[in-house]
């Protein structure tokens, strides 16, 4: 029928956000019975004969193909014109990154095709994490306790989950992961207790960062003091630095704390970077000199210091240092490439757009360690190009992130409050289209 999507929910009656799941999960989603009623009654009385024939198109082609046909044209228009909106002092910079803008057909695919995060589902588990996390394994009912070895596998995919940006997955299976952990500190001896704190350590790092990202900030803190007194029981060097970069990022979230996840970040990099030895250790302790660089932009300090300190770790990591296969805490998305990003980040944080995208073609984002901080490229992209008010730029981007690691993005505050202002601000032919439907993917109101 070609309606917005506020116009299809208020005509069938049902709520903007069910409409907007249908788009995106296609035909995958199967509507409750009076839904479905309330489908077919909308398709018998209110569609006209194109609307038929154009909806027998759609199911016989199948909806992604469908839809790739018919937003190529535009899409391609919209890359053609990209350098157009850039500044003359950034259009050569960018020209080599900019036609992976439009993302090849698989990606446009994942990212239409990508399902929107249940926040309902995520919300109902946070609860049950936080109460993990507090009962510190003095549960009732508890059940077998799982052996050690099926602990550390289940660390290890959590990190991944994290790495990955699948969030609520990871929140289905954290909880009675902390409670189990920590009943092997209290029933255990020896090297399985030993093991135990340092794989609560990891988990309680990978918990923070998730609650962190999805707004829970109290748990991300309670979280991160977990993870702080577990790698202190067990005084662990990259634990003790895993937890002051996560306890410093929540601190972040607050001007009043800005001082504070400051200190926090240089104060524990002074105290593991002297004794750093192995690849753990500097890789948790480059992160904590950028999440240092990243502070001190916010508090309007001069940020190179630290960067400074962040690529002397990683130059570390390139000759052969060895790795302690005894824990499982470290930080593989540290190196070059990673410090390259952050200084997108940092560049973004001190309102300097320019830098970003000056630094945006210097790095290549397929160099990147994870899907999360390949978006995160996207994303610092969209943001300057936001800034610069290249809005084609900038969306493009953000769908590109999207496509990435759809979860993650769509969370970000960055993301929200970027799209929030590009939607007061870019053409109705932005808005109306593709902007629109991301704003409503990433919570923005559009009215």
């Amino acid at each position: 029928m070609r309606q917005p999507i506020r116009q299809f929910a208020a005509m069938l009656g049902v709520e903007t956000t069910t409409v907007n799941n249908w788009r995106s999960g296609l035909s995958a989603v199967k509507p409750r019975s009076e839904k479905q009623e309330i489908l077919d009654t909308a398709y018998a009385k209110r569609t006209t004969p194109q609307d038929r024939e154009r909806f027998e198109q759609i199911v016989a082609e199948g909806e992604t193909a469908w839809r790739a046909r018919h937003s190529k044209d535009t899409r391609r228009h919209r890359t053609a014109s990209i350098t157009e909106d850039l500044p003359t002092n950034t259009e050569s910079s960018l020209e080599r990154n900019v036609m992976p803008f439009t993302g090849s057909p698989e990606q446009e695919s994942a990212r239409t095709n990508a399902p929107l995060t249940d926040s309902d589902d995520f919300t109902a588990l946070v609860s049950d994490i936080e109460t993990a996390l507090w009962a510190a394994g003095n549960v009732p009912d508890a059940g077998p306790l799982r052996s050690i070895s099926a602990l550390l596998t289940a660390t290890r995919s959590i990190t991944r989950l994290n790495m990955a940006g699948e969030y609520t997955t990871l929140a289905l299976l954290v909880g009675p992961l902390i409670t189990d952990l920590y009943r092997h500190t209290h029933e255990s001896s020896g090297g399985d207790q030993r093991i135990a704190w340092d794989a609560l350590t990891q988990v309680a790092f990978d918990t923070s960062v998730v609650m962190r990202a999805r707004g829970h900030l109290a748990v991300a803190w309670s979280a991160a003091r977990a993870a702080e007194d577990a790698a202190r029981t067990i005084e662990s060097r990259p634990g003790i630095a895993a937890a002051a970069f996560v306890s410093s990022q929540v601190l972040l979230t607050r001007p009043i704390s800005l001082k504070a996840a400051l200190d926090r970040a240089e104060s524990t990099a002074a105290e593991i970077g002297s004794r750093a030895q192995t690849a753990n250790d500097v890789q948790t302790v480059g992160m904590l000199h950028l999440q240092a660089s990243l502070a001190t932009a916010a508090t309007g300090g001069d940020p190179r210091d630290h960067l400074e300190h962040a690529a002397e770790y990683a130059a570390r990591l390139d000759r052969s240092i060895p790795t302690d296969h005894s824990t499982v805490i470290s930080n593989t998305t540290f190196g070059s490439s990673n410090v390259a990003l952050w200084k997108m980040s940092v560049a973004m944080e001190a309102h300097e757009p320019d830098t970003v995208l000056d630094l945006a073609r210097k790095l290549k984002p397929q160099t990147l360690p994870t899907p999360g901080r390949a978006a995160q490229y996207w994303v610092e992209v969209g943001r300057a190009a936001a800034a610069r008010r290249a809005h084609a730029i900038a969306l493009d981007a953000f769908l590109r992130a999207e496509s990435i690691a759809p979860e993650h993005v769509r969370n970000m505050d960055t993301v929200h409050e970027t799209v929030a202002q590009m939607m007061l601000e870019a053409k109705r032919s932005l808005t109306a289209d593709d902007l629109g439907n991301l704003a409503l993917r990433v919570g923005v109101a559009v009215v």
